[in-house]
């Protein structure tokens, strides 16, 4: 693991030149340190690295940070790649070269991708990703995922202004999965769509264990809307709200634990929210009496509790 690209380029070497090397290694991650001084990599560093990976037989856990979003390529020679994956996690178009890779992947059980779909992406083959639980990439990526007898459990979602008005069609395609489902988190969902969604989110999976990032409105009834959602999941653990647009915003202490509390009170079964004031993240637990905000490692625990379910 390094962000320097001359050490990886040189590592890369002496993987390909020294057959002893290449099975000791279990991760591997290609990124660049300072991303203001990224700069395309030359086709010549590419290139050593696609022959590095193909001694690296052993490999779990592959990370590719590519700032041309271009070289995909390199795990297009499907006979020559030794490894099965554990996880991998992409900034790397969703394309023809992924999608056959995927295929060749029967343990990978961890996926993130943030690169766009191309237009000519193939379907996947029936029967491929039998063993992918996590999922955090684009829409139109996971529209794909929906098409696969996977089991899924954890699937994370990313809007922009070109996807939004898909959400609400997207959500009841999650019936697909919805047996498997433990955790949804879809990020910067509108305000002006949070009432629909999360109701569509409680009909069509009604066992969910996390749902977020809810935008919650401040004043009724559309917040007693949210709340009439919430009486319908009763498996719901962890619940992430963003009340950002709120003025006043909840800042004290004192409001967030009675927020809390109303937000208990249609949905019994919380033990944590997570409430989002602009870029502040608060956590607070249910100790069996009453909400407490947490104060030690808080942000280590809200970055992963989608995926702990």
């Amino acid at each position: 693991m390094s962000g320097d690209i001359n050490v990886i380029f040189r590592a890369c070497e002496s993987i390909v030149s020294q057959d002893r090397l290449g099975p000791y290694v279990r991760s591997f991650y290609l990124y660049q340190t300072t991303r203001r001084s990224q700069t395309e990599l030359p086709t010549r560093f590419w290139n050593m690295l696609q022959k590095a990976l193909w001694k690296m037989r052993c490999l779990d856990v592959l990370y590719i940070d590519d700032p041309a979003r271009a070289n995909t390529w390199i795990l297009s020679d499907i006979p020559k790649i030794p490894f099965q994956l554990r996880e991998a996690n992409f900034r790397l178009p969703w394309n023809r070269h992924i999608i056959k890779f995927l295929e060749s992947q029967n343990k990978l059980r961890q996926f993130q991708i943030s690169g766009g779909v191309d237009e000519d992406a193939p379907q996947f083959e029936d029967g491929s990703l039998p063993d992918l639980c996590t999922f955090d990439g684009h829409l139109a990526s996971a529209m794909q995922l929906l098409s696969l007898p996977c089991g899924l459990r954890h699937l994370r979602i990313p809007l922009d202004r070109s996807t939004n008005k898909q959400l609400l069609d997207f959500i009841p395609k999650l019936a697909a999965i919805s047996r498997t489902l433990r955790s949804l988190n879809i990020i910067h969902m509108p305000e002006e769509l949070s009432v629909e969604a999360i109701k569509l989110i409680s009909f069509v999976c009604p066992d969910l264990h996390y749902v977020g990032i809810i935008p919650l409105p401040m004043t009724f009834p559309h917040r007693s809307m949210i709340h009439d959602a919430l009486l319908a999941m009763h498996n719901l653990r962890d619940l992430e709200i963003d009340v950002s647009r709120w003025s006043p915003l909840p800042n004290t202490g004192s409001l967030q634990r009675m927020l809390a509390t109303e937000l208990h009170t249609y949905c019994s079964s919380l033990e944590h929210i997570i409430l989002r004031t602009g870029s502040n993240r608060t956590l607070w637990y249910f100790d069996g009496n009453e909400w407490n905000v947490s104060e030690n490692g808080q942000h280590l625990l809200v970055d992963g509790l989608w995926k702990n379910r």
